[in-house]
């Protein structure tokens, strides 16, 4: 199959997925971005690798998945600032209260959060994804306000039937639209760097 025309023909893409049901969204997101041309490196949390395994990552990006701060791939020898010397973007799809929360404090007790504090200064997407009283928690929207506020970029959520059986605003955005907001991202990088 040929690839699409893309401007993510070999842009790196550091894909972070967090604990939510849209985890499963993440691995289609993932193949998109491949099937466009992006490196992908994918790193989970653990509570993810409850909802869908690595090899769901690895078998769309050929890529290694990491899930650890301690453990991994050899060629990740336990050095989180190698992540950033390779990504270009940073996505974290889902993005659930929790993990925003860490971002928007600095909190880095995992292999993501740490990873995220430390390409602070990288081009980030969130895609949240969580139940519609979560989102609308005061704490979540300061958290999201901080985040805003510290250059990070937003896509979503989206108003739908939500995992809990409601409706509601909290619907993970489509792979799709995320892979669109990435291409912006990647567009706005190539032009900055001319």
């Amino acid at each position: 199959m040929a690839k699409m025309e893309s401007n993510l023909q070999g842009v790196n893409i550091l894909l972070g997925v967090s604990g939510g049901v849209a985890a499963y969204k993440a691995v289609d997101l993932a193949g998109k971005l491949s099937a466009v041309g992006a490196k992908v490196g994918t790193i989970m949390t653990a509570n993810a690798c409850q909802f869908i395994g690595p090899k769901s990552f690895e078998a769309v990006t050929r890529s290694a998945v990491f899930t650890s701060l301690w453990a991994g791939p050899e060629e990740f020898k336990g050095d989180h600032i190698g992540l950033l010397d390779w990504a270009d973007i940073v996505v974290v799809a889902p993005a659930t209260a929790n993990i925003i929360g860490k971002i928007a404090n600095g909190i880095c007790d995992d292999l993501l959060s740490t990873t995220i504090c430390v390409c602070w200064g990288k081009p980030i997407l969130i895609a949240p994804a969580m139940n519609e009283n979560m989102w609308k928690n005061p704490a979540v929207q300061r958290n999201v306000k901080t985040m805003k506020e510290m250059g990070f970029k937003l896509i979503g959520p989206e108003k739908g039937r939500l995992a809990c059986g409601t409706e509601g605003i909290g619907r993970m955005s489509e792979p799709q639209e995320i892979l669109k907001a990435i291409e912006k991202l990647a567009s706005k990088i190539r032009h900055s760097k001319k």
